[in-house]
Parts: structure tokens; sequence; C-alpha cells
């Protein structure tokens, strides 16, 4: 009880401390990878160089991709100008160690609180990179010589390609389930090899055989899940597999090492084999069964997770979603429940840098737009035509503003249109206006789908290819369907696939109607 007491405390002045940051900064001018960051002791500072420049002159800037702790797909896009004498720089606030992207140039980072760290690059030959300065440098040199010779990359979202696609129809489970150990056991096979040529530092020991293990069951349980629930095809044994994934949940969470690969792990592998598992029959599908779960989160975290280290991953994954989805309230009732300090840690340094995003939506608006007052600077990148920003966000001001980003081929689009079509009527009598976005091209198929389901087509904007770059960059990842929400001063204060209807987003609009912001 005395823990729990001083836990709560830690937990409401931490939060207290937060909120008093995130308001001093609220007049702070910041530049466009700056605004994305808090107070913090933990900056760890990159600078760069790039050879050969010339070869890529109409690269303007270099790109950080800092994974969120959710284990969902969103990123933070970290951004620096490529200056004229081929130098960049970065200060990335954080709170432990981690890694992160620099696409397209370096999929993997493992950078360390406070470190500094020097990149250089060569354009004409993009394979040749050279670290230097701190302590990141030797970890990250070992890193490189596994990746390049192994072949193995954990950040891709996907490691076994072409798994899970035509396979998971027609092939057997034990055909699935074969291919699926036989690329592990390659991975395996080749990593224990350039062990025994290379002397490596700690971490990399121990995070190449975790990524290796925890991205396999992730794909195991997402095949298992699109078989079975898709296809209601064979599977395996829920218990086997629960009994599995304990086993490497036992063994790879007990470390101070902790990779993008940890969390995911925890988001998706493990909760999607837990919710199997508990699912009392198949007469409650696994979509019923895995809302009921959500409703009594915290309860049914506490009676499944296999160690304490788990049961605090699985509410720092959750608490980091509701951190994206700007769902405080679900982020406090999470926060509580954890007692790990890096878990800790990391989940603050998330809440610091959601509450600087949402007390000062116009800077992040900012950053997007490029300059939420002057929309001139989108339009002179996209040439004479313009764009969909350009043409429809300054004609709705004074209005709270609902975009949606969809294409046709995309299944999970069609009821979220339906559904929107729906919250149109709902909100015909008040200030907002809902937008849509088609990045498909403009033809009569592509209207049909709008039309069909109640959706006006005259309102549906359909990109050309470089306004899609556009989004794609700006908004990266960019799945679908995907939302952003606009306040009455034309400024973002939301976006990404949580924006669509459902209880939470009618909240932030009805909130958006009496004020600017998501924070009362």
């Amino acid at each position: 009880m005395k823990k729990r007491v001083l836990l709560l405390f830690k937990v409401s002045i931490i939060i207290f401390l937060g909120l008093f940051l995130a308001q001093c900064n609220n007049d702070t001018e910041k530049d466009n990878h700056s605004i994305l960051q808090s107070e913090s002791s933990g900056y760890t500072k990159i600078t760069g160089y790039i050879h050969n420049r010339d070869i890529y002159p109409n690269t303007p800037d270099m790109n950080i991709d800092v994974f969120n702790i959710s284990g969902q797909r969103r990123v933070t896009q970290l951004q620096s100008p490529i200056n004229e004498d081929c130098t960049f720089s970065f200060e990335i606030d954080l709170a432990r160690p981690q890694d992160v992207a620099m696409e397209p140039f370096l999929k993997f980072l493992y950078l360390l609180p406070g470190d500094s760290l020097h990149i250089e690059l060569d354009f004409k030959n993009l394979s040749n990179v050279r670290l230097s300065g701190g302590k990141s440098v030797e970890i990250n040199n070992d890193f490189f010589k596994y990746f390049n010779s192994t072949g193995y990359r954990t950040t891709t979202g996907i490691v076994y390609n072409g798994v899970g696609t035509d396979c998971t129809m027609n092939c057997s489970w034990n055909e699935i389930k074969k291919k699926l150990d036989e690329e592990r056991n390659g991975y395996r096979v080749r990593r224990q090899a350039f062990l025994q040529e290379n002397s490596v530092c700690d971490e990399v020991v121990f995070l190449t055989e975790a990524m290796i293990e925890l991205d396999y069951y992730n794909e195991l349980t997402r095949t298992m899940a699109s078989r079975e629930i898709t296809y209601g095809k064979e599977t395996m044994s829920k218990e086997t597999l629960m009994n599995e994934i304990n086993e490497v949940a036992v063994k790879y969470f007990d470390s101070d090492f902790y990779s993008k690969s940890h969390f995911e792990f925890i988001s998706s592998g493990y909760s999607r084999a837990a919710v199997f598992y508990t699912r009392p029959s198949t007469d409650i599908s696994y979509q019923d069964w895995q809302k009921e779960t959500d409703a009594n989160f915290v309860d049914w975290v506490k009676n499944v997770a296999k160690t304490d280290i788990i049961k605090d991953f699985m509410f720092t994954v959750r608490a980091g979603a509701a951190l994206v989805q700007r769902d405080l309230y679900n982020f406090e009732k999470c926060s509580a429940n954890i007692e790990n300090e890096y878990l800790f840690d990391r989940l603050m340094q998330e809440y610091r840098t959601t509450m600087v995003k949402m007390r000062n939506p116009e800077n992040i608006s900012g950053y997007i737009l490029g300059n939420p007052k002057d929309f001139t600077n989108i339009m002179s990148s996209f040439g004479e035509d313009g764009n969909f920003f350009v043409e429809t966000i300054p004609q709705n001001y004074g209005k709270v503003q609902v975009i949606n980003i969809s294409v046709s081929w995309c299944a999970p689009c069609k009821p979220v249109l339906e559904q929107l079509a729906v919250l149109i009527k709902e909100y015909a009598d008040k200030d907002v206006s809902f937008s849509f976005i088609c990045m498909s091209g403009d033809n009569e198929e592509t209207r049909a789908i709008y039309r069909a389901r109640g959706i006006d087509d005259t309102i549906v904007y359909f990109t050309n290819q470089a306004e899609s770059i556009f989004l794609e960059r700006r908004f990266s990842p960019l799945g679908f369907p995907y939302g952003i929400l606009v306040n009455r001063k034309g400024v973002i204060v939301d976006y990404g696939f949580h924006v669509r209807p459902g209880e939470l987003l009618s909240k932030k609009i009805d909130l958006l109607l009496e004020q600017d912001k998501l924070l009362k």
C-alpha cells in the first residue's frame, strides 16, 4: 500500500510538472524541429555532413523518425534543413536509450541520452556512412555491421515479407508456420555466425537476438488473426501460443536494453495472443472480445500479464496510445499503474512532448503547413495548381473542420465514410465542416464510392501526384483512413488514424466549438 501511495504521488507530481513546463512554453518561439521537443536534461546532439551534395541537389532536409512507445505506426518526425555548407543538426529529447531511424539513409540508430553523434553521409555512395562522437558510436557501428552481414532489418515494420498474403488463405497452417520458422531460423544462423566472427557491445548481443524472436511472434500472431478472423480457418493452439509467448517475454524483458521491437511486441504480438487465449469461446467474436477487454483493460492486464514488467509494458503502450489520441483520461488511468522506472521515464517524456503540442497547436500546424497564416508557402510548393489546404482550410475559417483522407482500395475506409455521413447530418446546424481527400485519382468509379455512402462527391478533393507526396511526407507515416482535425482559426489540433468517428472525436468537436484547444 505504501509503495502504491508513493507511486501515485510521483505520478501526480510529474504530471503537474509536465503541465507547468508545457504552460511555460506557451509563448516560446520554436523552430521546425524544436517544437517537437520539451524541457529535459536528456538531449542528444546529432550533427552531420553530406559529401557530394550535388548528386541530389533537390533534397532540402534530413528527417529523423522517433518511434512512439505505443508500439503503433506513429512516429514523431524531426526535421533539419541541409545548410549551404552541407551540414545538418538535431537535438533529440531522450528520457532513456532508444532506437530511431534516419530514412532512407539509416534505418536504425541507437541513441543514448545526453550523448553526441556526428554522421557523415555520401550522396554518391549511400552505403558509405561514417560515425564519430560519443558512446553511441561503437554501439551503432556494431549494429551496422550486423545488419549488413545478416540482411536483417527490424524497422521496416513487417520483416517476413510475403507471408500473410495469399498464403494466409491458400496454405495450410502447418505450411505457414513452417515458412515463418524457416525464416526465423535463417536469421538465427546468420546472427550466430556474425557473433562468432565479431566482438560486439552487450546491447548488440542482446537486442539482435530479441529483435528476431519478438518480430517473429508479431508476425505469427498477425497472421493468425488475419487467417482466423478474416477467413475463418484453423491456426495453432491458443494455449500453446500463450505458453510460448510468455517464455519469450520472460527471457527478453528482464533487461535495461529495449528497442522498438519490444513495444511493438507488447502492443501487437503479446496483446493479440492474450486476447486469443482469454476469449471464452468462439461464440463471441475476436472484435467483440477485444472491445470487452478494452473496457476493463486495467483488470484484464493484471490477470493476464505473466510478469510485473510485462504488466508495466502493457500499461505503457496503452498509455502511449492514449497520448497519440489526445486521450488524457485513459492516459492517467493506465500511467497510474506503472511501477517500472525505465518505462515511467519514457512515458513521461512522451507526455511532456504531447502536452507542448496540445497547448501550442499552432506550432505543429505551422510545421505541417509551412505557415498556418500564410498559405502561399504551400501553394508555391505545388506550382500553379495549388492544393487542398490552400483551397479548403481558409474557406472554412470560423468552423471546426474534420478532414478525411482515404483511397478507393482501402476496405476500412468505406465504413468510416458511412459514419462520417452520419456525423455530417448530426452537426448540420453547427459550425462544423467536413471535407474529404481522395488519393486514388479522379474517376467515376472512385466518385461512386463516396456517393454510395451518402457523401456528395463535390466536397471530395482528388490529389495530384505532388499533393500526394506532400501528404505522405507531412503526415508520415500516412495510412488509411486518416483524419485531420482543425479548429476555428484554421489550426491543425489533431491528426492520425485515430481521428475517425467515435465518442472521442465527437467530444473533441464539441470542445473545439467552445474553444481553440483540446485542453480545458
